[in-house]
């Protein structure tokens, strides 16, 4: 009986010890890939530079950008930083989406307006860059 409560107690001992040793190194794993994990979240940001020109009531936009690659094929798929395509605003409304360095957005009304281009991953949240215009469109 005494035999059968030492070799118990063993077992229970030697189970905890396994535990224990299965959580250090479970621990000491997720160590080593927090600064795999933190890389990724260290990128360098897009850069958005747009030029435009007013013709009549067409608005010609040139977008120069860095760090970024304008993507049609992958819009509403996963995220790959430096990835996507642009918004454009006209007046706070979402009038375009935009994939290639030069667009006409045409027939805007007479008036003063505030444009806004923004770069957008492939599932269209925002990369927190973007460059604001303000037009006068002739009558």
């Amino acid at each position: 009986m005494k035999a059968q409560r030492l070799i118990s107690r063993l077992l229970l001992l030697i189970g905890a010890a396994a535990c224990i040793e299965l959580f250090v190194y479970a621990s000491r794993d997720a160590e080593t890939t927090a600064p795999v994990e933190a890389v990724h979240d260290h990128h360098h940001p897009p850069t958005l530079d747009v030029s435009h020109t007013l013709k009549q009531d067409d608005l010609h936009l040139k977008l120069n950008v860095t760090g970024f690659t304008f993507s049609v094929e992958n819009m509403g798929k996963d995220n790959r930083y430096g990835e996507g395509h642009v918004h454009l605003y006209l007046d706070g409304n979402k009038v375009a989406k935009i994939f290639e360095p030069q667009y006409v957005l045409k027939d805007i009304p007479p008036g003063r307006h505030e444009v806004v281009v923004e770069l957008a991953h492939n599932n269209h949240e925002s990369y927190g860059v973007q460059q604001k215009l303000q037009i006068d469109v002739k009558p």
